[in-house]
């Protein structure tokens, strides 16, 4: 067997649990930036946003990661305009800072977990 080819020691629950559950925190960043951005939000427009930049960091595992920022920019950006209906202007700052918002508490999330880790005892 090559050595970079694996096989999932999961379940399917698992993973759907996975999904269900950074779908959840996306969508909550995405409302979070369309709060910040237009002042108003409703958490329902959140969804879409939140549920397309779920399935574009699944991707994130099997696709290089230049191609899955510019998917995730890109389809973020378009859930954003239809979801909001807004310009391209606000759908850009909603996009920026909800992918901002993202890679922050990615980057939170696995320090907290580097450090619990490495813990001794």
């Amino acid at each position: 067997m090559r050595a970079d080819v694996f096989t999932l020691q999961v379940s399917g629950v698992q993973i759907a649990g996975g999904a269900f559950l950074l779908a959840t925190l996306s969508t909550l960043l995405a409302n979070t930036a369309a709060y910040y951005v237009t002042g108003e939000s409703q958490l329902g427009r959140a969804v879409l946003p939140g549920v397309v930049m779920a399935v574009a960091g699944l991707a994130s595992s099997v696709l290089p990661t230049l191609v899955t920022v510019v998917l995730a920019l890109t389809l973020d950006f378009l859930a954003v305009t239809y979801a909001y209906e807004l310009d391209r202007r606000g759908s850009a700052m909603v996009t920026a800072t909800h992918f901002t918002l993202i890679v922050v508490v990615a980057y939170v999330v696995n320090s907290g977990l580097a450090l619990y880790q490495d813990a001794p005892g």
